[in-house]
């Protein structure tokens, strides 16, 4: 019996990472969601509470529009629950993910914070080393007792040191942005941009307004999200 396959059959490079169109919507079981409440006042606990679900992000199954509104929903999460430390921000995501996607995220801080702890003893020694000469020469001698104490504190510190007391909001960041980095297709960011130029043209069964939508909802929503700018 003869079988006829689509052209594209098994060509993935053709499949827009971002569809004009959204896919359906999956049935997500509820084992699989993460139920937060949010204040709808950031600085009153007893304020009124938003209850505020979204499914975990595994890193192993995951369609690219998936992801990126998972690291949406960790923000919004993150900014109802108003915490401004970087610990608390950290242990806070890691609840929102599992499997491969915790591993990379994990992973990702420690690498952050032993470059964070390096750069901290190069300009401590920096400091030390540069250190223009005091005509007091009592005052010089304590400024150099001061250098040296910094350089020895960051030096003998190690990486869980630096992880429960240096992680700071930016590191946090940071480590997300790599866990999108190592999920999403290579020039996630390239391809969605010639996408949206070539070939995100209007359906037939869409109307203007919807397509004009569509293309504003991945302009401001998605593609600010995307490595490597992430802006």
């Amino acid at each position: 019996m003869k079988v006829s396959v689509p052209n594209d059959f098994g060509n993935t490079s053709k499949k827009p990472i971002l569809p004009l169109v959204p896919e359906p919507i999956k049935s997500i079981k509820k084992e699989d969601l993460t139920t937060v409440n949010l204040h709808s006042d950031l600085g009153d606990h007893t304020s009124t509470q938003v209850k505020f679900s979204f499914k975990g992000l595994d890193g192993d199954h995951e369609m690219p529009r998936e992801i990126l509104g998972w690291r949406r929903n960790v923000e919004r999460a993150l900014i109802g629950f108003n915490l401004s430390t970087g610990t608390t921000q950290c242990n806070m995501c890691k609840q929102f993910m599992r499997g491969s996607a915790l591993s990379s995220f994990v992973s990702a801080a420690m690498v952050i914070l032993v470059n964070k702890k390096a750069s901290a003893i190069v300009h401590a020694e920096q400091a030390r080393d540069n250190y223009p000469p005091d005509t007091n020469a009592a005052h010089d001698a304590g400024i150099f007792v001061g250098l040296r104490t910094v350089v020895t504190t960051a030096t003998n510190c190690d990486a869980l040191d630096h992880l429960t007391k240096a992680c700071v909001p930016e590191v946090v960041r940071d480590s997300l942005n790599k866990v999108l980095k190592n999920l999403l297709p290579n020039k996630t960011l390239q391809r969605v941009k010639r996408y949206l130029r070539c070939e995100a043209r209007k359906p037939v069964d869409l109307s203007v307004k919807q397509h004009i939508m569509h293309i504003y909802c991945i302009n401001t929503e998605e593609i600010t999200h995307c490595p490597p700018e992430f802006d």
